[in-house]
């Protein structure tokens, strides 16, 4: 993906290489015309100041008619009046092709930027069609600006969905290689073209809480009609009133930012080096130390074997802090090491990125 969005910034910044360098001569001949128009009648005829000779080129070039002020009435009594017209006539020629051309190239950068925002378009729909287990956000407000991060640092792939394109462009040079879809997130369509059949999430931000809700009810019944196995996530700001009706419509949790930053707020009064922890843990830019899980398949060689005999500590360097059998069931907290690991059991660990990672392929049996 790389690879392709490096190739894609390539070629538009040579056309817009050559298409600057178009507009530069473009410029330099109109520039050239004037000064050439300018100087010839000023030299040509009698008593003409610079006003009227530049006036007299831009009348020649937009051949609108001399009207009462005409060249002849000008002519010094010794001067060639074939030479003025032979001038006259070359101004218009050369005047009226660079200015064409001009016009040319203007139509040709205004024209060519739209390709280029439809081409830039076309290939990020090729890059989030092929994307796999990825996450969408709905709405880029500042509560998404904290989830894309962390998606970013835990290198999982998302792709934003905001119909604002001033938002989308304030954000872009906040992320390297951000995919977005310039839409409304309640069309079912622009939601398809996220890549939801792939999708391990969706995340619904919007700021009107009806239209999470909508949006929830419509991610519901595609995975009821297409057996879709996403999971659905909605932040509510009234958590009492909507909370219970976002659940109802299918979503998996609801999130309000209030009630969590008033339980932040309790635990830095209560516990505030386990805050502090959590924290660095979070932020610290050297090492993304986070708490994940990791679901077993059938297929992994950590299936049929106890902790001990899995060695995840030795092999991963990563600390096993529950497990939950199933994937549905109770927890089990500060597991011993003659628990036994099944498949479909969720491991609970605290780790670097890289080791977690690493974990995963071992749970899928790579």
């Amino acid at each position: 993906m790389l690879l392709v969005t490096i190739g894609l910034w390539y070629k538009e910044e040579r056309m817009n290489i050559v298409i600057r360098k178009r507009i530069t001569k473009a410029l330099a001949l109109i520039l050239l015309v004037f000064a050439v128009g300018t100087s010839g009648f000023y030299l040509l005829l009698d008593d003409l100041t610079f006003i009227d000779s530049l006036y007299l080129t831009v009348v020649t070039l937009a051949t609108v008619g001399y009207g009462d002020f005409s060249p002849h009435v000008n002519m010094p009594p010794d001067g060639n009046p074939y030479l003025i017209k032979f001038f006259a006539i070359f101004i218009i020629l050369f005047g009226m092709s660079a200015l064409l051309y001009g016009i040319g190239v203007m139509t040709e950068y205004i024209v060519s930027g739209e390709l280029l925002d439809e081409r830039r378009r076309k290939s990020m729909q090729k890059l989030i069609a092929s994307l796999r287990n990825h996450y969408i956000i709905c709405g880029v407000g500042e509560t998404s600006l904290y989830m894309m991060q962390e998606l970013e640092k835990t290198e999982r792939p998302f792709v934003v969905i905001e119909k604002s394109g001033e938002r989308i462009r304030q954000i872009q040079n906040q992320f390297d290689e951000l995919l977005y879809i310039q839409g409304d997130a309640t069309h079912d369509e622009i939601l398809d073209q996220a890549g939801l059949e792939h999708a391990a999430g969706v995340i619904t931000s919007l700021p009107d809480e009806k239209d999470n809700l909508f949006v929830v009810m419509s991610l519901s019944q595609k995975k009821r009609e297409r057996g879709f196995t996403f999971r659905i996530a909605a932040k509510c700001t009234n958590f009492e009133k909507m909370a219970p009706k976002i659940q109802s419509a299918g979503a998996d949790c609801v999130i309000s930012p209030e009630y969590i930053s008033g339980r932040r707020m309790i635990s830095e009064m209560f516990r505030p080096s386990v805050t502090t922890f959590l924290d660095r843990m979070l932020k610290d830019d050297r090492a993304v130390m986070r708490v994940e899980e990791v679901t077993v398949s059938p297929d992994s060689s950590l299936a049929g074997k106890s902790l001990r005999e899995t060695r995840i500590s030795t092999r991963v360097g990563l600390l096993i802090t529950a497990v939950r059998k199933g994937g549905k069931g109770e927890f089990i907290h500060n597991p011993t090491a003659d628990q036994a690991i099944e498949e479909g059991d969720v491991l609970i660990a605290i780790g670097a990125m890289d080791n977690i990672v690493a974990l995963r392929k071992l749970a899928r049996g790579r």
